[in-house]
């Protein structure tokens, strides 16, 4: 993720000390009258002449203290609120570089400094998720490309091929892509309304076993195919509360995966216990593993980390996976080592079931 560069705007800090210091001089300026009033220990008569001069004295005086009053007011409350202003109008027009300094050391912070740093913490998040948003078009972008681009290409070749098997393969190519654009499509959307909290789960009581088994054979095929050997452990009539039409596209991912990356008469094995605490489902393979910068980016969208399958998906399947299993309130997990295979654990808690 691109990193945002800040640009400080400061403002002037005025100390406790100052202020009481200011406090003493009033007071000093205050016993003035009394003393030039003072003659011999006692107070002179206050005569109609001295009232003038004392009157002259004290709106001199004010007018001094009304000018430092003011002075301290624009340092410590119009400077930064007119600051704050500005800033603000530089977010509301996409610059999210702007920062606050607060006017004090931490242990020293006023309610304005507060604000400043919440403020700097809002526009973080907000440059994040600017940059994740401009990041999701680009990926979104790149990953239509690749697909319209076979598509024109095979429909050119249609239109000048004569011969009927040729004509058939490159209609199947057409509609692989299309397919694969389609599943896309359904993926975006659903993470969109996921993240956005516009997809809200369904949540009752359902039997994950099978569940389990008519997802796994809907890849018969590929393992027939394959020579791919299964090694299921699944008991029956096990239930769990959750969304069924989320987490049957949490188990279709996963197996999907496990069959994409373990090599002809490899095995893909699935595992199925519950107990007090909650259900445990793993799906595991003997493939190619991912490497330690794969794993730390498995989940993250359109990332795909064996490029020699990238033809075969768009990176959104786990991310997908990831945000179901939030929403459901559970966890997943995964282990995974280059040539040793992957596992996928995902737990589920028994709260729901319960209630």
């Amino acid at each position: 993720m691109k990193k945002i560069k800040k640009h400080k705007i400061t403002f002037q800090k005025v100390s406790i000390k100052e202020l009481i210091a200011a406090y003493v001089i009033f007071l000093l300026f205050a016993t003035i009258p009394n003393i030039v009033l003072m003659h011999g220990g006692q107070l002179a008569l206050f005569t109609n002449s001295n009232f003038i001069w004392y009157l002259i004295y004290w709106f001199i005086v004010t007018l001094i203290f009304i000018g430092l009053i003011s002075y301290q007011k624009h340092v410590l409350f119009d400077q930064p609120v007119s600051q704050l202003n500005e800033a603000t109008r530089q977010v509301a027009q996409g610059d999210f570089s702007v920062y606050l300094e607060p006017g004090h050391a931490r242990e020293k912070y006023n309610d304005l400094d507060y604000v400043f740093e919440n403020f700097n913490l809002m526009i973080e998040e907000l440059g994040s998720t600017e940059t994740l948003k401009n990041d999701f078009i680009a990926n979104v972008s790149h990953e239509f490309k690749a697909p319209l681009a076979v598509i024109r290409s095979y429909a050119e070749a249609l239109k000048n091929e004569t011969d009927e098997e040729q004509r058939d393969m490159y209609t199947q190519i057409i509609v692989d892509e299309t397919d694969k654009m389609a599943t896309m499509v359904t993926n975006v959307l659903k993470l969109s309304k996921i993240e956005n909290q516009a997809l809200q789960p369904h949540i009752k009581k359902y039997n994950v076993s099978r569940q389990l088994v008519e997802t796994l054979l809907n890849f018969e095929k590929i393992w027939a195919s394959h020579n791919i050997s299964l090694d299921i452990n699944i008991s029956d009539d096990i239930e769990i509360a959750a969304d069924p039409e989320m987490m049957e596209l949490v188990w279709q991912n996963l197996l999907s995966n496990a069959f994409k990356f373990v090599p002809s008469g490899g095995q893909v094995t699935l595992r199925l216990q519950q107990n007090n605490e909650g259900t445990e489902i793993t799906v595991r393979d003997n493939g190619e593993g991912m490497d330690h910068n794969t794993l730390n980016r498995i989940f993250d969208k359109f990332y795909q980390g064996e490029t020699s399958h990238t033809n075969q998906g768009n990176g959104l399947g786990l991310s997908l996976v990831n945000r179901i299993i939030t929403l459901m309130q559970g966890s997943i997990s995964v282990e995974s080592k280059l040539g040793k295979g992957s596992a996928f654990t995902v737990w589920l808690p028994l709260h729901h079931l319960n209630n």
